[in-house]
């Protein structure tokens, strides 16, 4: 515990606030440009994603559990792990291929759904890379691979927009711009883990790879059931609608912020896995830092679902909204709502966003708690509340879908996801003997209470001065609902009770 978690996580969420959203406000214009066909890519990419636990397996979870105990057994692990990616890298594409020309006549798709599936391959594999960072307490490099794929992206993308005019906005090539993202960002992670583990030469160890796939395989299935129930909304809005690709789209807008959003969140769970597994191995007590950082998160993510929920059709607007050529996008700092063209459509989204972003809450709930339960090992567990989440989903989705659209997706989703933190919750409670503190649960609910009650003030409020007194109204929520001298305790050590 020598490094601060606090510290570290500062320098995360620092590298990803500057270049993310700077990403994502790439990607929102991609899809202004392109319009429907990026439905038709969100739904090719979901197939990917589902797909995707082919190209692990479980290892990176595994793999990141066992080095953070033990770093000297890096070696061992890199060597058999290596080769047995490839395979799988080679197994996943072949299958991906022969899913293509069954579900899919347009050969044009199928080269989309291929060249998705290699951005898929190196995407992995740069997660398993970072497995390895994060295991061996090298959070800085974590933090700079967790963003040096977006920079190259951003570049790509720039550049695409730059050159507009020879018709290089397409989806082909923003596809080609990931590719290239990822598997440069992969090759230069390999490097860099190269030179900080000194692995010998890749093989197989038969006996050891035998038991690795064994005992990794429960965190394969906790992420094959997590993916589909993550992905299958996509996929069935695309399959079951008339106007599939046009609602899928619709979908994808609201679900893209959410992702962003869920980014920050998820970096929660990369620091906290490799912790929670050194203080189970050395028998000490997570009271304090599953407290503390469960109240740190959900505070953060509940203000912003929030605050964004309640300017939904501004953000909508902002991101997707198409004005005329002689409109101007502000009007005295005030979003031109009365130029944008697609308005309806932007409220339609809006309409979606409200109930899709609020889904961050219970994802971030799974994020502490589900790290904390897969450090412990039982995946049995977990794999039993994703399988009855996937189930849900499926029938949520079948009986909404037909008659709500994109709106009924968003509603399944948010009950799926607070279905599964629910359960991780209680079940965390029982097996680690966590206790509640009334008077935390008190706090947390006042500065969250700060938030909502602000809300009813906010138009009040000249508009240039909103930005401060909503990051006023952060601080002043968060000194209501986080204990901050448990913050500080975790950052020195995780000496004394947070709660």
């Amino acid at each position: 515990m020598k490094k601060s978690f606090l510290f570290n996580l500062i320098i995360l969420f620092t590298l990803n606030i500057i270049v993310k959203p700077v990403w994502l406000f790439m990607d929102m214009r991609f899809q202004v440009e392109v319009g429907d066909k990026y439905g038709l890519y969100l739904a090719l990419l979901n197939v990917t994603l589902i797909l995707n636990i082919l190209l692990d397996l479980g290892l990176s979870n595994y793999n990141n559990r066992k080095i953070a105990v033990k770093n000297n057994s890096f070696s061992q692990y890199f060597q058999n792990i290596s080769l047995i990616r490839i395979v799988l890298a080679i197994a996943y594409l072949l299958i991906l291929l022969l899913y293509g020309f069954i579900a899919r006549n347009d050969p044009k798709d199928l080269w989309i759904l291929l060249m998705l599936g290699v951005g898929q391959v190196f995407l992995s594999s740069l997660l398993y890379i970072r497995s390895n960072f994060t295991a061996f307490g090298k959070f800085k490099l974590d933090s700079l691979f967790s963003v040096l794929d977006r920079l190259i992206m951003i570049g790509g993308v720039a550049y695409l927009f730059a050159n507009r005019s020879d018709d290089l906005v397409n989806i082909e090539n923003f596809i080609y711009v990931q590719v290239i993202g990822y598997g440069s960002s992969f090759f230069i992670g390999l490097f860099t883990l190269i030179l900080i583990g000194k692995p010998n030469f890749p093989k197989i160890e038969t006996r050891f790879t035998k038991v690795l796939l064994k005992k990794s395989a429960p965190y394969a299935l906790i992420v094959l059931l997590m993916a589909a129930y993550h992905s299958s909304d996509a996929i069935m809005l695309e399959g079951m609608l008339e106007d599939g690709a046009a609602e899928t789209a619709i979908y994808g807008q609201s679900l893209r912020l959410l992702t962003a959003l869920n980014n920050y969140a998820y970096l929660f769970a990369v620091l906290l896995l490799p912790m929670f597994s050194k203080l189970l191995a050395k028998k000490e007590a997570v009271q304090n830092l599953i407290a503390t950082s469960s109240s740190l998160l959900i505070y953060g993510v509940s203000s912003l679902a929030i605050l964004m929920a309640y300017y939904s059709e501004d953000l909508i607007g902002l991101c997707y909204g198409v004005f005329g050529d002689n409109e101007d996008r502000f009007i005295d700092w005030e979003l031109n709502v009365a130029g944008i063209i697609n308005i309806k459509d932007v409220l339609i989204s809006s309409s979606v966003f409200k109930v899709i972003i609020f889904g961050i809450i219970p994802m971030s709930v799974n994020y502490c708690f589900g790290a904390l339960i897969t450090a412990s090992g039982n995946m049995r567990l977990l794999n039993k509340i994703a399988f009855g989440s996937l189930v849900l989903n499926i029938v949520l989705n079948l009986i909404v879908i037909p008659q709500y659209g994109a709106y009924g997706a968003a509603m399944a989703s948010l009950i799926t996801q607070s279905f599964s933190g629910v359960f991780q919750v209680f079940f965390a409670i029982r097996i680690f003997g966590l206790h509640t503190s009334f008077k935390g649960v008190f706090r947390f609910l006042l500065g969250i209470g700060v938030i909502l009650i602000s809300t009813f003030f906010i138009d009040e409020i000249k508009l240039s001065l909103r930005i401060p007194f909503l990051l006023g109204l952060l601080f002043a929520g968060l000194l209501f609902a986080v204990n901050l001298k448990g913050v500080l305790k975790m950052a020195k050590g995780f000496k004394g009770n947070p709660t």
